[in-house]
């Protein structure tokens, strides 16, 4: 049960009593919850944290010092702290940091290349900064205030950040307040039961009511956790919350008067609008996109080929069709309401046919009726064979329908990556509208 809690937001590694508990101190008057390890082999974690937003390290965690102290440090990090994490302010709080090694360099630049030749992929996702850390003998009768002092002055110029864990604070907080709903509602229930009865009571009830009548222990879980999500989304939407955030106006407010680094809308909109499969995912989840391992799969399914569905985007003069044949990717993408998928009352799923190509043909897909359309170019973060990772253009065609079982995958689909629940829709909406036309004549 405890290991539902073990996702600490701070961590000292530090291996000297005289250090580490002062530090320790501090941060417990400010109420700030940190975990302390020591940095030996036998207190590692069994994972490596991935919800970290601050760490205080000692460069030197064994007697030794130069490469074998920096190369103990940077391998105890990696085993504390996931290399997805992002992003981490890590306080280098050493009384040798300055110190030059045997590389002529100094001690916390030795640690730092040898941690991101390790695991290059930090270098864009950690924030170093150094803070001083006297010897015992050198510590003046109110270090511990200073020590508090030094703490505020290295995160105070960290605006961003700070909006981050404030974002965090608040997602903690919204979480807090629907235990606290759930709670009361099972509390108030009339019951003569325990409390903790009447939560499990309470929560198989509204796990029943949101599956649809499909309600069992596979998949009770999931249709509790969407409950809860939606709750969830209410309170870090409620303008209270705003609060936290608004200190920062004067900054975030200010429109930037340069141009953005190439590629920053692609890749913006690559995060925005896509997202990786994940694990545990229905066979055919709303929004996802598929690759088409067969052309003989796909002709049975549609009676047409796939070189008719890429032709649909040519026009009648053909131009470009080598190009298109080489360069364009056919796709599935599913479109079922995530209701059915959620209350596993889907029989057949619904998937429409488009393509993926690079973000040069954006201009050339001619969006000629409400049969075609297609989502803002976004950065592909997903490489397989025929389409590298690059800015692409996704195009769709509502005269490509089809359904299949739900129950198992087609052979000749291949689950590529997973459009957000919002482009999903539209694609979904433009799909149901070009389905309901009316077309009648009338005088």
């Amino acid at each position: 049960m405890l290991a539902a809690l073990a996702s600490p937001l701070v961590c000292v590694i530090d291996d000297e009593k005289d250090d580490y508990e002062p530090l320790l101190a501090i941060l417990n008057e400010c109420f700030v919850g940190a975990i302390h390890l020591l940095g030996s082999s036998d207190c590692v974690p069994p994972e490596p944290f991935k919800g970290l937003r601050l760490i205080f390290l000692d460069l030197h965690l064994t007697a030794a010092i130069g490469k074998t102290a920096a190369s103990h440090t940077a391998n105890f990090f990696l085993k504390t702290v996931a290399t997805v994490s992002a992003p981490l302010i890590v306080v280098i709080w050493s009384k040798y940091a300055s110190d030059i090694s045997g590389e002529e360099e100094t001690e916390s630049d030795l640690f730092k290349r040898t941690l991101l030749i390790a695991a290059p992929c930090f270098k864009d996702r950690l924030i170093f900064v150094e803070m001083e850390k006297p010897k015992v003998d050198d510590r003046p009768q109110d270090w511990r205030k200073k020590l508090k002092d030094q703490i505020q002055t290295s995160l105070r110029d960290h605006q961003a950040i700070e909006v981050m864990w404030s974002w965090n604070e608040l997602v903690m907080e919204s979480c807090a307040e629907v235990c606290r709903d759930m709670t009361s509602q099972a509390a108030s229930a009339g019951s003569t039961q325990a409390l903790q009865d009447n939560l499990k009571d309470t929560m198989r009830r509204l796990a029943d009511a949101q599956s649809g009548g499909y309600f069992g222990p596979k998949t009770a879980p999931s249709h509790l956790v969407a409950l809860l999500n939606q709750l969830l989304v209410d309170q870090l939407e409620h303008p209270s919350g705003i609060a936290r955030i608004a200190p920062h106006g004067d900054w975030l407010g200010v429109k930037s008067t340069s141009a953005p680094p190439a590629g920053f809308a692609g890749k913006m909109n690559g995060l925005l609008l896509t997202s990786e499969l994940g694990d545990g995912a229905a066979i055919y989840s709303p929004g996802t996109v598929f690759r088409i391992k067969s052309a003989e799969g796909f002709e049975c399914a549609f009676g047409k080929k796939v070189n008719e569905l890429l032709e649909e985007w040519i026009g009648p003069a053909k131009k470009n069709y080598q190009d298109w044949r080489k360069d364009a990717l056919p796709v599935l993408i599913e479109l079922s309401p995530a209701c059915d998928v959620a209350q596993s009352n889907r029989i057949s799923t619904l998937l429409v046919a488009g393509f993926i190509a690079p973000k040069s043909y954006a201009s050339k897909v001619k969006i000629s009726s409400e049969a075609f359309g297609k989502i803002l170019n976004f950065y592909l973060r997903w490489p397989v064979e025929g389409m590298q990772a690059q800015e692409i253009v996704l195009g769709y065609c509502n005269r490509y329908k089809t359904t299949l079982p739900a129950a198992s995958l087609a052979a000749w689909l291949a689950p590529w990556f997973r459009l957000r629940e919002l482009p999903t829709a539209s694609i979904r909406n433009s799909n149901a509208a070009h389905a309901a036309r009316v077309g009648f004549v009338s005088l």
